[in-house]
Formats: C-alpha cells, structure tokens, sequence
C-alpha cells in the first residue's frame, strides 16, 4: 500500500458502461471506476441526481456520460469529484457499511484505490514483479 492517492483520470473520455448490481465507467485510457453504493450526477442544468446501482430507474444520470472527457478528479478523503467537459459533475462519497466506489488505474503500474466503510482509502500497488 501508499500514500499516492493518484486518480488516472483527466483527458480520459468515457467509454463503457457497465451496470450489473454495480455500475463501471470505463475511460479511454483504461481506468475504471465502479460504484456499489449511491453516487450523486450534478447535470449541466444544475439538477443534482443521486444514482444508487442496485436501483435501476437511477441510472438515466449515467446514460449521459458516454463521449464526455474528464477535464478534473479530485479527492477530498474518501469523497471522490469528477468534472466533465459538458458541466457534469460526479460526486461520491464513503458508505458507512460497505465499499462505496473503487478506481483501478491503467498503465504498466496501475494502482487500486478503494473508498473503504466508513470513511478512508485503500489504495493498493501492483504486485511486484521480479526481474
């Protein structure tokens, strides 16, 4: 584990969706985030959405993201901030019982970072390679 706490995410464009009981953005240059728990999409109109995976009617928020590029990810503890280019806004935020939302990097290192229960980070390296 580290300290680096590095979101692969700005110029990425959205590019797959995934929704099961969770919901995945995949982006443009590999990385993904998935959520298990609610998630909030601030539109460009303004209206904030809170989008729950297990819920389906939630999900139109997220229908919108395909072709749009990060242009900013932040983190502020566990609360993860993604701007688009369009105006969206994706925030997320811990859960208190269970792993709220996850971001795995892409690259020849790519490193897992995890909003844990409660509150916190995991973030974890790729296993070592011997040479």
């Amino acid at each position: 584990m580290t300290d680096d706490h590095r979101l692969d995410l700005t110029d990425a464009r959205v590019d797959v969706l995934t929704v099961t009981f969770q919901t995945t953005i995949g982006f443009s240059n590999g990385t993904t985030v998935q959520f298990e728990t609610e998630f909030a999409i601030t539109g460009r109109d303004g209206e904030r959405r809170i989008v729950d995976p297990g819920q389906k009617a939630t999900l139109a928020p997220v229908l919108a993201l395909p072709g749009d590029t990060v242009t900013n990810a932040t983190l502020d503890g566990a609360d993860l901030r993604v701007d688009f280019a369009s105006g969206t806004v994706l925030q997320a935020w811990p859960d208190e019982s269970y792993e709220s939302w996850n971001h795995h990097g892409a690259g020849p290192e790519p490193r897992m970072i995890i909003a844990m229960p409660g509150g916190g980070l995991a973030v974890v390296d790729p296993p070592a390679t011997s040479d």
